[in-house]
């Protein structure tokens, strides 16, 4: 086995060692500012020789057998606890209308209008336009192409999220349309030769 890969596994076990450690350290009567450093200085340096072994692949693998060995231990203390005594709490979050209240519905469909496809035409506006103001400023056509499959489903997220916080339909509006106007600009001075 060449060294790259035992580094990977030497950095794969360093992290399950690191999990344990960290798991034992919470478990303590007192917290132990010791031993949650070694576990946390473990995780890391299985991190960094994983990565060292094989780059960014090694991390993901490292990072993996990290993640199993926190879901068993999450799994074991989730087998061992007792059953809770708390009931369910009875609050209510007004997902649907009281007694007699009316649906709604027209205000919820057009929520849902703004936020899925409306949002999503105006970040696929916007990361067009960044590919191509990508592409004329000199980048490689692939480095544009990922930036603007990167940006769209970001942009996306941002804008609804923007949208579902404001309060008035007319500021959901300006939401939309001065992002899409500014994409539209810049899309049109990308194309422009």
């Amino acid at each position: 086995m060449d060294l790259s890969l035992q580094l990977v596994w030497a950095g794969s076990a360093c992290a399950v060692v690191g999990v344990m450690a960290l798991r034992l350290a919470w478990g303590l009567p007192r917290r132990s500012v010791a031993a949650n450093m070694a576990g946390w200085l473990l995780m890391l340096l299985g991190s960094v020789l994983a990565a060292t072994g094989h780059g960014a692949w090694g991390l993901a693998v490292s990072t993996l057998a990290l993640m199993a060995a926190a879901a068993l231990c999450l799994l074991y203390a989730a087998a061992i606890s007792p059953r809770g005594s708390a009931h369910a709490t009875n609050r209510r979050v007004h997902l649907l209308p009281e007694e007699g209240e009316p649906l709604g519905l027209g205000r919820r469909l057009a929520t849902l209008a703004l936020t899925v496809p409306l949002a999503m035409a105006v970040s696929l506006i916007l990361a067009v336009a960044a590919r191509g103001l990508a592409a004329r400023a000199g980048w490689h056509e692939a480095d544009a192409n990922v930036l603007g499959f990167l940006l769209m489903p970001l942009l996306w997220a941002v804008i609804a999220v923007w949208l579902l916080m404001a309060r008035a339909r007319r500021r959901q509006g300006l939401i939309l349309l001065i992002p899409a106007l500014a994409g539209g600009a810049a899309l049109l001075a990308a194309i422009a030769t």
